[in-house]
């Protein structure tokens, strides 16, 4: 377990609303508790239960509301290094040494 993310978690009481300016890439994973997410023009509702997860796939506003008391992470998107794809990553392999 990554105690410096759990360190990071946030708690969210019932009723609480937490406003994000979210990006393409973010996560909000639920630790605990019953959380509903939803962005700006987007008509699906999503509800996290714990061990659930959601990436936000477009930029702008979104609403994380917690239906029960809830703990979540909110975690950034990783960036690549730069000219590298996933499919390199997955790929690559060091040269063997004899």
């Amino acid at each position: 377990m990554n105690h410096d993310l759990v360190a990071g978690a946030r708690r969210l009481d019932k009723g609480t609303l937490l406003r994000l300016a979210s990006a393409p890439g973010e996560r909000v994973e639920c630790l605990s508790g019953v959380l509903w997410v939803t962005q700006d023009g987007d008509p699906r509702d999503v509800v996290l239960e714990a061990g659930d997860a959601f990436d936000f796939d477009r930029p702008g506003g979104s609403v994380v509301s917690a239906l029960a008391d809830s703990r979540l992470l909110l975690l950034a998107r990783q960036a690549q290094p730069t000219g590298v794809t996933g499919a390199d990553l997955s790929m690559r392999r060091e040269p063997a040494t004899t």
